[in-house]
């Protein structure tokens, strides 16, 4: 992934990303063929891995361990950035965006290292609630079911990347103009970048 120095986030910094944004785009190259699917990660920084399930009937299955390439993508909050907002003349319209991008080696789980999975994905979700839902509440046949319909595997991660621009590269004056431009814009995800340079800065 392309990055310039002035927006590259170090190791710790993505993790931190992970932390909020584990919605990724797992994606293969296998015999010239490009396939991808959106897949909600556990992430787990102190053994340095991912973990994540798809569903068996997805073809990518046939390619998850035999790849030629993999890498999961995650994209965070991104808004477009007018060049009216800026002090300096000749400024062009870009896009203020933070992604982090993982290569690595993947290997599937067997069923109960799935149904552990599943559980603990559904544990980090659920926590925010009163009333959590539990894995225990299935009876065995549809817990069976599941995880005769679904592949578990995890990624041993070889190489983290992540790219953070917000501006970083403007002055003082074009800086602030962008964080201002964006708070007067009626979308959320504007409002969230800017949140997100003011931390930066």
């Amino acid at each position: 992934m392309y990055s310039r120095s002035s927006f590259k986030m170090a190791e710790q910094q993505c993790f931190e990303f992970l932390g909020i944004h584990s919605f990724g785009q797992l994606i293969t190259c296998a015999r010239g063929k490009i396939v991808q699917t959106y897949v909600p990660f556990i992430i787990d920084h102190q053994n340095n891995c991912l973990y994540g399930h798809i569903a068996k009937q997805n073809g990518q299955v046939e390619f998850l361990e035999t790849a030629d390439d993999l890498v999961v993508t995650f994209l965070g909050e991104d808004a477009y950035i007018s060049p009216s907002w800026y002090q300096s003349p000749e400024q062009v319209p870009t896009w203020n965006y933070q992604t982090v991008e993982i290569k690595g080696k993947l290997m599937l789980l067997d069923e109960q290292e799935t149904l552990g999975l599943v559980d603990h994905l559904s544990q980090i979700h659920e926590a925010q609630f009163d009333n959590p839902w539990l894995i225990s509440k299935l009876s065995e046949k549809k817990t069976s079911a599941m995880l005769k319909a679904i592949v578990g595997f995890r990624i041993d991660i070889t190489e983290i990347n992540g790219h953070s621009k917000m501006s970083q590269n403007k002055n003082a004056e074009d800086f602030q103009g962008v964080i201002d431009g964006l708070l007067n814009q009626n979308d959320v995800a504007s409002h969230r970048v800017a949140k997100i340079m003011k931390k930066v800065k």
